[in-house]
């Protein structure tokens, strides 16, 4: 039994964000800066063996909401990947108020745990930085173009909260995080303010943008507001000279916003599966 099945989990810490950028970027064959792994760990919660090579992280579920988040970045084989993955479940099912566990991994590689079914494909993309669409950017009357500065953020909170009630893939996000995408950010608003629709992009190392959370409240959907929204980002990013410009998708989604994104020029650079365990 490896050592991080005896330990529990705790709020991350600098040096955390330190070994998980080392780990990570030993994992998967590519860079990753403490920096990007102190974002990713905000409101994470997590288990470190360093001596091990291991590392396991969850995102609890806020009030109201029943779905959790893990992660692991494991150096070693299949039998420890079995190991954490039992390890998640065993503290996934003892959270209150916790129904579900979402994992992902590579399409290639099986969680190896029997208990975790599979859920639907998540898509890492990348936009070419050569295909510029011009689609219309006008919004539907009567919302107009706002920035974050613009919105109050009880407003967004709610607009977020809508736009993934029924969606498969949840930014484990909160106000704070949200707070740092101003730069790159294009929401629709309507006259008494309230958001309809919204594409947040998060500005990290040399240059490049995340894009998430993204989305378009049911009673506004199909009607060109993510298309709009998502042009005007693209626009930004262009004119600022940042990139790349990645997103994460459901590859299956019931909205259809990977097409979107096909559309505007986004490419498929990995591809996960993501696996759940109903508890």
């Amino acid at each position: 039994m490896v050592a991080v099945m005896t330990m529990n989990w705790r709020p991350a810490t600098a040096k955390d964000a330190v070994f998980l950028a080392e780990l990570a970027s030993v994992v998967s064959g590519r860079d990753f800066s403490a920096d990007q792994a102190s974002v990713f760990l905000r409101n994470w919660d997590v288990e470190i063996a360093e001596h091990d090579a291991a590392a396991v992280a969850v995102h609890l579920p806020t009030e109201g909401r029943g779905k959790g988040y893990g992660a692991w970045w494991v150096s070693g084989g299949s039998d420890r990947l079995t190991e954490i993955a039992s390890r998640l479940v065993q503290l996934a099912s003892a959270t209150p108020g916790l129904s579900t566990l979402q994992v992902a991994r590579p399409a290639d590689e099986a969680v190896g745990d029997p208990r975790f079914e599979l859920a639907y494909p998540l898509w890492t993309m990348v936009h070419d930085g050569t295909t510029w669409p011009r689609p219309r950017t006008e919004l539907p009357a009567p919302l107009r173009h706002a920035q974050w500065s613009d919105v109050v953020p009880r407003e967004f909170q709610s607009a977020y909260e809508q736009a993934y009630r029924d969606q498969r893939v949840v930014e484990p996000r909160d106000v704070s995080t949200w707070q740092r995408s101003a730069d790159v950010s294009a929401l629709a608003v309507s006259p008494d303010g309230r958001v309809a629709g919204f594409v947040l992009g998060f500005i990290e190392d040399h240059g490049a943008v995340e894009l998430g959370p993204i989305g378009t409240v049911p009673s506004w959907r199909r009607r060109g507001v993510s298309s709009a929204l998502l042009a005007s980002v693209l626009k930004r990013c262009r004119e600022l000279r940042l990139g790349p410009v990645t997103l994460t998708v459901d590859g299956d989604s019931p909205t259809g916003a990977q097409d979107i994104y096909l559309r505007h020029g986004f490419r498929i650079t990995e591809s996960l599966v993501a696996y759940q365990v109903r508890l």
